[in-house]
């Protein structure tokens, strides 16, 4: 049985490691400085990213990949036969996964499943690793399938961000606009939830906002059961430490990866940004 493949983008903001373990094809999407274009993870790391945004006078500006990128990415796993699970950012905050289904046409390959998984940065990677673990493990496409969905349907994804201004400059502030104008000093706690940035509320001061990150996945969990969780930064280490030491006080983790936003999406929520992705382990769900 030939092997299933599993492709996403770069805003799956996975670990170079875990790309290279797992042979997962990451297709880049851009950063555009001016007249720069980088590709996302391959031309500019996280750090330099936020090193240039902190001296930059305009924003960057972000594009996707084209269906011929993505047709190049695909064509050497069709020619090896593979399945090919393919698991992308959310619809709702990006074209990248129009261009993955014209590519799909372009090649007229079938045995290509083209996922839209209404989640980003490294809730996005999650979904992507599970299935990317499942198909190193011998899994039909099929069960792939099955575990992706099962991670997509049931992950928890919270953060704050210092700034509301880059969501808004950027137009993927979604629902989160509510909270525009606020008083000084509060930090939103936003939430993704079926593929759009929502509020969740306001807390005043860093601290506090780490704190209620915290809470409200350890409330969306009560049981106890094994969880796979990911505290993630956009250049805020500092910030990042104090979040995975509370999280990990309050919460059962049976994989826990730190992980760091990625350019694409660090253009959108600016640095500063905190978030928790959680989600029942999809290999032992325990309870």
């Amino acid at each position: 049985m030939d092997r299933v493949k599993i492709v996403t983008d770069s805003t799956a903001d996975l670990p170079r490691d875990l790309v290279e373990k797992y042979g997962i094809t990451v297709v880049p999407l851009k950063v555009i400085f001016g007249q720069e274009i980088y590709r996302d993870g391959v031309d500019i790391t996280s750090r330099q990213f936020f090193e240039k945004l902190k001296n930059c006078r305009d924003l960057p500006t972000t594009s996707q990949p084209s269906p011929q990128e993505f047709s190049e990415a695909y064509r050497p796993l069709v020619e090896e036969g593979a399945g090919i699970v393919s698991i992308h950012i959310s619809s709702a905050l990006s074209g990248t996964i129009q261009s993955a289904r014209l590519a799909k046409t372009m090649l007229g390959y079938e045995d290509l499943e083209i996922i839209d998984s209404r989640l980003v940065s490294l809730a996005l990677g999650l979904v992507v690793l599970a299935a990317a673990q499942k198909a190193a493990a011998g899994g039909s496409k099929e069960e792939v399938l099955q575990v992706a969905h099962r991670v997509m349907d049931s992950i928890q994804a919270y953060f704050m961000v210092d700034t509301l201004e880059y969501l808004q400059r950027g137009g993927r502030i979604g629902k989160a606009q509510a909270f525009l104008g606020s008083l000084l000093n509060i930090k939103p706690v936003l939430m993704l939830h079926e593929g759009i940035i929502y509020p969740y509320e306001k807390t005043r001061g860093k601290a506090r906002a780490i704190d209620r990150l915290v809470e409200i996945v350890a409330g969306k969990f009560p049981d106890g059961r094994p969880l796979w969780c990911v505290p993630a930064h956009g250049d805020d280490p500092e910030g990042l430490e104090q979040l995975e030491k509370k999280l990990q006080n309050r919460i059962s983790c049976s994989y826990l990866l730190t992980g760091e936003i990625g350019p694409v999406v660090g253009t959108h929520g600016g640095p500063g940004l905190l978030a928790i992705i959680v989600c029942p382990d999809p290999f032992n769900p325990g309870n």
